[in-house]
């Protein structure tokens, strides 16, 4: 790829999503050929620090797909997943501008969210186009830690889809709020990204006492614990 990661990264987006239109199994899921755009505000390769990754970009509400442009809504300041992910940030010592690449697994919208479409796994299927962009993508960067969003991204990504429980990643337990917490991260020979991965809740989760009780706690342990190099 060439310097300017965001251009080639949208150059290949396009070439795959090509791919996808000429498979007659998945070529009709697929409304639009728009993709939003990798989030990366420093022109500097070196100073990123953390890759996060979603799922796709497809939310449920059809509407609000069209004000969609960049990977996690990451260039609408006032938006929940700006601020979910500059509140992990700022638990990390991180900034959000300076020290953050943002991409999708799956980088094109689907005509509906795809774990509510049961006639085909459209992550499953359309892996074998995305997942190779993706661990191109990563080459670029010496960061060796990536935080995951989601239970259907991470089953998506492990070799063994069936330790894919964010909660357990945090420590959960049935006693979880009198026990001590251990927490993990996903080794590299454990998924296909061969990285460590941090898995974290979809932001909605955070409602839910036992994320919110164990955000601060969980950051602490990732600040511990990720790799550069």
């Amino acid at each position: 790829m060439t310097n300017d990661i965001k251009t080639e990264v949208a150059r290949k987006s396009a070439e795959v999503l090509l791919k996808i239109r000429a498979d007659s199994r998945l070529s009709h899921y697929i409304p639009t050929d728009k993709i939003p755009h990798v989030f990366m505000e420093t022109d500097d390769v070196t100073k990123i620090r953390l890759i996060v990754i979603g799922q796709d970009p497809t939310v449920k509400k059809e509407t609000s797909r069209n004000t969609i442009n960049t990977v996690l809504n990451l260039d609408k300041p006032h938006g929940s997943l700006y601020k979910y992910i500059s509140r992990i940030c700022e638990g990390l010592g991180l900034d959000l501008c300076q020290h953050v690449y943002a991409t999708n697994y799956v980088k094109n919208f689907f005509i509906g969210p795809p774990t509510q479409i049961d006639a085909c796994n459209l992550l499953d299927e359309s892996s074998r186009y995305w997942l190779p962009l993706l661990q191109e993508e990563l080459s670029l960067f010496p960061v060796r830690s990536i935080l995951t969003l989601g239970e259907p991204l991470l089953r998506a990504l492990l070799i063994d889809p069936k330790k894919a429980l964010v909660r357990w990643y945090w420590g959960y337990t049935p006693d979880w709020e009198k026990a001590q917490a251990v927490f993990s991260f996903v080794a590299p020979e454990e998924n296909k990204l061969e990285r460590k991965l941090f898995p974290f809740p979809h932001q909605p989760s955070l409602r839910k006492r036992f994320y919110g009780a164990k955000l601060h706690l969980y950051l602490g342990y990732m600040k511990n614990n990720m790799t550069v190099g």
